[in-house]
This record gives C-alpha cells, structure tokens and sequence, in this order.
C-alpha cells in the first residue's frame, strides 16, 4: 500500500481548493485504490470526515514530521499555492514542506500547481532552489512553467499538465435542482449564475457587471444566482454586488456552505456563469454550462484561453455592453469547440497522478 501526504490550502472553506483535494484523491485512488492518504488540513477533524484520510493540522511541527516520515512520496498542490501577493509566509510555508520532504529523503512533487506572481526578488530565488530539489513539478499552464524557467528551475524536471480539478466527472443536476428550488428559484425561466470575490478596485468592476447583469434581467426575465466560493469572504462581495443591482427581485444568494459536488450539480443548472473565481469557471467547463470570465490574475487568463475562449474584461476594464452581448452569445450557442479543449484538459489532468506512481514505483524498486 501506497502512502502519500498531501499539502495544500484545505480546511478553510475555500470551494476551489476543496475541489482540488477532492480532485487528486480521486485521482489517486482511480490508480490505486487503497493508497493510504494523509493531508494536511487547517480543519483536520473536518477533512478527515470528508474525504476518508488521515488528516493532520498545518501547523502542528511535530504532527507533520511524523507524517513525512511515515510517508513515501509528498505532494505540494495544487492550485496557486507559490505566489507572494497574497502572503509572503504563505509561500515560505509551503517551501518549507517541499524542503522538508527532501531533507527526510521523501519523494517530493508538486502537483498541478499555477506557479505565481512571485515579485520579491529574494523569494523567487528561493523558490528556484527549493523547486530545483523536488522530484517531479507539474503545472497547470505553459504559464506556469515559463515562471519556474525564468526563476532558473531545470526544464527537464518541468511537465505541463492542467488543473486537478477538470479530472472530476460532471454529476448529475438533480441535488442542484432541490438546492435552488429551496432558494426559491423558478427553474423553468432562464438563471444565471455569478461568482465574484473581493478584489483591489472592485467597486467599478461591480457597478458595471450590475448594470449589465439587470439589462439581461429586464430583457430576458433572467434570474441572478449569487455564488460564493470561499466563505464567508466571497459572501460580502456578493453583498456588494447585490447592493449595485437596480431591480432586487428575482436574485438569489447561496449563502451556504456547499461541498465540491454540491456546487458543480448547483452551476449545471446555470444557462450561463459570469464568474471571478477560477474554479468556478472550472465547475462550468466540467458541467458543460456556457462561460464568461473576469479577470483579475493570470491563472484565470491561462484557464479560459486553453478552453478556446476570451475574458470578457478585467477588474480594472470592463464595459456593460460587452458583458451583455457576449452573454446573449454564450447561451444560445453550443460550445461544442469548448467542450473538444475541455476533454483535452481532463486527460491531461489525470497525468498528474500517473506521474505520481510512477515516482512511487522508483521508491519501490530502490528497495
């Protein structure tokens, strides 16, 4: 039996990163049905509960140094876990588990990752010596791997493969039906779902995604479906939003703490989802429902272009018009190109794990 730690940004409410988890576990056991899987968790008892492992606290030294021990191969990802916007000791942390790996003489990969911004000069430096130790590293975009090449990461240890999370299957709409009909949501008329999170400057972005949001509502008879994806974060600005919409009827927000098969049946329901956040625009693309991305990081830039499509405007530039007619478009064509990319992702996606026995087979034949 296999036995794996995984490390990344779980227990904390965040639906794209528990996407991924649940991602790679699957992923995981699809190749070897009872590997022994540990994570690493800032909600231990509530992973644990979830997805069927051992879980242990982030921040428990002791409890991790045990774990590596007791494991062979360690895996850092995914998601955008190497980047220094958000918090430089958040990339010294999962450094340090990537170090600790290799100091223990573990196996170490990073999984799927989206390598950056890392702008510190220091910190990519020591990013480059540390990912030059690890075993393995796939990234989710040529992106990705260029980042790690500019920093002087060797290329050879460097595959691109696509984000964990286009490895799920769809699920089936029905609990997605039940959850919007108890919101109060009238399925026979058209619903479009929105997902945006709090960002530098957002206001602007909010006030025209509104006015175009309550042109297709006036025009169409559209519902709006508030989404949240990281809770409670996402809540307030979908408040926000909500505020600067001119007609307050028909809109709804999931204020819900909703789990990664939960909120894929609840976006295949959609006819359409204007979304921020990555993984909702993931979601989509595995449910099949028509897309437009804002963008506000080049993670979601790399995303949408790979499946064949364009954002609809940034943060920072955005116009009420565009978002309307690109809407309009969206749901009355079939994305049948969309879904030819999306198929082609989802096969690469599974290659992360190959990848992963296969440094857990050179364990076992050193043996």
């Amino acid at each position: 039996m296999s036995k794996i730690l995984i490390s990344g940004y779980y227990g904390f409410a965040n639906a794209g990163d528990e996407a991924m988890l649940t991602a790679i576990i699957e992923s995981l056991r699809q190749v070897e049905k009872n590997v022994e899987l540990t994570v690493l968790s800032g909600n231990p008892e509530d992973t644990a509960a979830k997805h069927q492992v051992c879980s242990v606290y982030r921040f428990n030294p002791l409890g991790i140094i045990r774990a590596m021990k007791d494991s062979e191969l360690i895996i850092s990802g995914g998601g955008s876990l190497l980047q220094d916007v958000t918090s430089k000791r958040s990339l010294l942390y999962y450094l340090s588990i990537i170090g600790l790996g290799k100091f223990f003489g573990k196996k170490v990969m990073l999984f799927a990752q989206g390598i950056g911004p890392i702008r510190a000069k220091w910190a990519r430096k020591l990013t480059s010596l540390v990912c030059n130790e690890a075993d393995l590293i796939t990234v989710r975009d040529s992106e990705s791997a260029a980042e790690l090449i500019e920093m002087g990461v060797k290329p050879e240890k460097i595959t691109v493969t696509a984000d964990s999370v286009l490895s799920l299957n769809p699920v089936t709409k029905e609990c997605g039906q039940y959850l919007l009909q108890e919101a109060g949501v009238d399925l026979t008329k058209p619903v479009i779902g929105i997902s945006v999170r709090p960002w530098s400057g957002d206001s602007q972005c909010f006030q025209v995604l509104a006015e175009a949001a309550s042109k297709l509502q006036q025009s169409y008879g559209a519902q709006l479906i508030l989404l949240p994806l990281q809770y409670s974060v996402d809540v307030k600005a979908c408040e926000k939003l909500r505020k600067a919409l001119v007609c307050q009827k028909d809109i709804f927000l999931l204020n819900e703490k909703y789990n990664t098969e939960e909120f894929l049946s609840i976006i295949g329901n959609f006819d359409l989802l204007i979304g921020m956040r990555l993984h909702a625009l993931v979601f989509a693309a595995v449910m099949q429902t028509p897309l437009l991305a804002i963008s506000y990081d080049p993670k979601v830039d790399s995303f949408v272009n790979a499946i064949g499509e364009k954002p609809i405007g940034t943060v920072e530039k955005i116009d009420r018009d565009t978002i309307v007619q690109a809407a309009v478009a969206g749901w009355q064509k079939t994305p049948l190109e969309q879904n030819k990319n999306i198929e082609i992702l989802r096969h690469k996606a599974q290659i992360n794990s190959d990848k992963a026995f296969a440094l857990l087979k050179k364990v076992e034949e050193k043996r």
